[in-house]
């Protein structure tokens, strides 16, 4: 039940239309700066958990995660787990992570965050980039940010 009110209020609060570079004054809580830099670090720090495989921060910041994507299909906490552990046990590194024209949503104490992102990637000596827009959800539990589902296309 938890799962399908996290996607019930992430698709209220998604924007109709393309991604902008410009955020668009949507319904919603007026995003201050403090909450934005909580919100980016507390994406920031998930990214990088998952490319370092730390499973200690992951499991802090991925509760009960769920996350679907255009080539993977529908991913359980675990399987993302699985699968950060799987990139570095390959010799995976992230060399370089940066997000462009974020745009933030908030009700409450649920964010969605959609933004462009490129990512640098090292494995087995050769470099590859990569990007994608992600759409994330953020969660206010007990005053951390947590992220409890996110799309990648």
């Amino acid at each position: 039940m938890r799962r399908h009110l996290i996607c019930a209020a992430a698709a209220a609060l998604l924007p109709v239309g393309a991604l902008s570079a410009q955020s668009a004054s949507l319904a919603g809580d007026a995003v201050d700066a403090r909450t934005r830099v909580q919100l980016e670090d507390a994406r920031n720090a998930v990214w990088r958990a998952w490319f370092a495989a730390d499973s200690s921060t992951l499991s802090e910041l991925l509760p009960t995660a769920v996350a679907a994507g255009s080539s993977g299909g529908w991913e359980t906490r675990d399987s993302t787990l699985a699968s950060a552990r799987q990139f570095v046990a390959a010799g995976g590194h992230l060399v370089d992570i940066h997000f462009d024209s974020t745009n933030m949503r908030l009700k409450g104490n649920v964010a969605v965050l959609q933004s462009r992102y490129t990512l640098v990637l090292e494995q087995g000596g050769s470099r590859s980039t990569r990007h994608g827009i992600a759409t994330e959800v953020f969660v206010r539990d007990r005053g951390r940010w947590t992220n409890p589902f996110w799309y990648l296309e």
